[in-house]
């Protein structure tokens, strides 16, 4: 079963909230890239249940970005709620692999922020680019097993 983007974003939000590590809208979307990224190289699959997709500033997940866009570019606060305002994560106890994945994206890239992290994903080699290069909407799981970027 893939995970809710945003529930996947949460894991990510609970990282920065515990390291007190400012997470913008922007990097919450290219930390999650990476994380899906990563995912895809280890099992040839992408964990969350929505495509990304090819925009301006570099892949979004458009349910992540309505949900966080009110935050613009300060740090997000707040974790996502379902449709019953309930928050959840996605259970790293049985999902190691995934665990390994978001533990190996935070600790390369959390220092970084969403502009620097932006223009990673720009770069000739990433899935991104490729997708953007082919004037695609859908940045496509071979795209992202082939990302150089990570």
């Amino acid at each position: 079963m893939k995970a809710v983007a945003t529930v996947l974003s949460n894991n990510l939000l609970l990282r920065a909230q515990q390291e007190n590590i400012k997470v913008t809208p922007m990097k919450l979307q290219k930390l999650l890239y990476y994380v899906c990224v990563k995912y895809a190289k280890e099992t040839g699959e992408i964990p969350i249940s929505e495509p990304f997709e090819v925009w301006q500033y570099g892949p979004v997940v458009p349910s992540v970005y309505q949900e966080f866009k009110s935050f613009r570019s300060a740090g997000i606060n707040k974790f996502a709620r379902d449709a019953k305002g309930e928050v959840s994560v996605v259970d790293e106890d049985s999902s190691p692999i995934l665990t390994d994945c978001i533990n190996f994206v935070w600790s390369r890239l959390k220092n970084f922020n969403g502009i620097e992290l932006g223009q990673r994903t720009h770069q000739k080699g990433s899935g991104w680019y490729s997708a953007y290069q082919r004037d695609d909407e859908i940045i496509t799981l071979e795209d992202m097993k082939d990302d150089t970027t990570i």
